[in-house]
């Protein structure tokens, strides 16, 4: 069985040794919690409280009460030249982690470890913590079988001392409280000091601006056709006429008076419209698109079947935490798509300012390759993360609706591209799942594991 060590716990298994003081060579090694607090703060660009800082200073502790006010004011001053002394874009810290080789993994040749995994982390200061960007570059220790048997023999199942060398920290845009350093090498040697071998990933390339942008129209482009939907910007006459061919199902979120009942301003099904009224100037509204008629999921938490509303039978309150329109677009049979569609008022008319859906993928073997399979080339453009989404296996599994109950276990890549976003988060997927900032991009994309027999894809996509 695989042997996994979570790098939670990792300030524990820190080895004991002598914690080097910062210097100008802008080398760490093994740097204490105030070091950390003060390099995170350098790179956020915050003001520390100095004085507060000196007051907690074992010199400043050390002084008497004559002598206390120097102390003070000598302390700040230190505190403040090793502040100045600090450059994250150049800086270099060195750890010193157990870790372990998990059982070897003939497919991949090599040994997993323990401490790259991709959600391990480094517990940092005031519940900070620091990931590894490139974990996947790393986690394997590459042999052949023959290496492999005998470096078992000597090493046994004993725990190892892995060097990492960390550059290029950075505050994290998708982890609350993270930030995200490159594995620049790592070297490993057993306890007692005999070194088993060294691991050097590819360094970081600078990705060029102009290739990001063709990227990111490109992945844009691939979305709108695959989710079949019109482009941000369209005015509502013009979507109508873009949607009615490639959608079954459509019901808008307004409603209109009937007599003395309403129904939806707009219902479109069997290939004819069924309901077309004027939208409120003064507001937006939401468009659902389905393959049938199902769950409708307007923005005030109610679900709502385009049924009742056409005939009266009402509706009823239940929870609408699932993602978005169902993982499954209710129709579990077949690889399908499903989505949500704002319309915003705009010069008279109400123009699409967002969408998010789901595009059904066939089964991958993760997440990661469900994502990279869809977008091809255009992945390049996007910064991503694997995660743990707060959803249940088993509605995942059976494609129902997966609403939050609190068992967290579905492995989600998660990934965003294009400029912040100006306006609200049209959607996000995320949102209950603990540790994960929501990806105020352009483009979002979430492939999500654990359906049967495909891969649901999310889109988010806002201005």
């Amino acid at each position: 069985m695989l042997k996994t060590l979570a790098l939670t716990t990792c300030l524990g298994l820190i080895l004991a040794a002598p914690l080097a003081t910062p210097s100008l060579a802008e080398t760490y090694t093994d740097p204490d919690s105030a070091w950390w607090g003060a390099f995170l703060e350098t790179l956020d660009g915050t003001a520390p409280d100095l004085e507060a800082l000196a007051l907690q200073d074992p010199e400043y502790l050390a002084a008497d009460e004559f002598s206390r006010d120097e102390a003070r004011t000598k302390v700040m001053a230190r505190l403040a030249a090793d502040r100045a002394n600090i450059d994250p874009a150049t800086a270099e810290v060195v750890l010193s982690i157990r870790a372990e080789f998990g059982d070897y993994d003939s497919a991949r040749g090599g040994f997993p470890v323990s401490i790259f995994t991709p959600t391990s982390r480094l517990p940092l200061s005031m519940g900070r913590s620091l990931f590894f960007r490139n974990w996947q570059d790393v986690a394997l220790f590459p042999a052949t079988r023959d290496e492999g048997r005998a470096l078992r023999q000597k090493i046994g199942q004993d725990s190892l001392l892995a060097r990492v060398d960390i550059r290029d920290i950075r505050k994290s845009r998708t982890r609350s409280g993270g930030y995200e350093g490159h594995v620049a090498r790592v070297t490993y040697s057993t306890t007692t000091g005999s070194e088993i071998g060294q691991i050097i990933p590819p360094d970081a390339i600078a990705a060029d601006p102009d290739a990001v942008v063709a990227q990111t129209e490109a992945a844009r482009q691939t979305i709108l056709t695959a989710a079949g939907i019109p482009p941000l910007g369209t005015r509502w006459d013009d979507a109508k006429q873009h949607l009615q061919p490639l959608w079954p199902v459509m019901a808008s979120s307004d409603f209109v008076n009937w007599g003395t009942a309403k129904r939806v301003a707009y219902f479109w099904k069997d290939g004819a419209v069924q309901q077309d009224e004027a939208h409120d100037p003064a507001k937006g509204f939401r468009l659902y698109l389905q393959q049938r008629e199902a769950g409708w999921m307007p923005q005030d938490g109610e679900h709502i079947s385009v049924t009742d509303l056409l005939y009266g039978s009402g509706a009823s309150a239940v929870d609408t935490r699932g993602l978005g329109p169902g993982l499954a677009c209710y129709t579990p049979e077949v690889f399908d798509r499903c989505a949500v569609l704002i319309f915003e008022p705009k010069d008279g008319s109400h123009v699409l300012t967002g969408a998010y859906g789901v595009i059904e993928q066939p089964a991958a073997t993760s997440a990661e390759a469900a994502f990279t399979t869809f977008l091809g080339d255009a992945a390049g453009a996007f910064d991503g993360l694997t995660t743990i989404a707060d959803y249940d296996r088993e509605d995942i599994r059976q494609a129902r609706k997966a609403p939050i109950t609190g068992g967290r276990g579905v492995p989600t890549f998660a990934a965003g591209a294009g400029q912040p976003l100006t306006a609200n988060l049209p959607y996000d997927p995320l949102k209950n799942t603990t540790g994960i900032e929501a990806i105020q991009r352009e483009i979002a994309i979430y492939a999500i594991e654990g359906a049967e027999g495909r891969t649901p894809v999310v889109y988010v996509i806002g201005q």
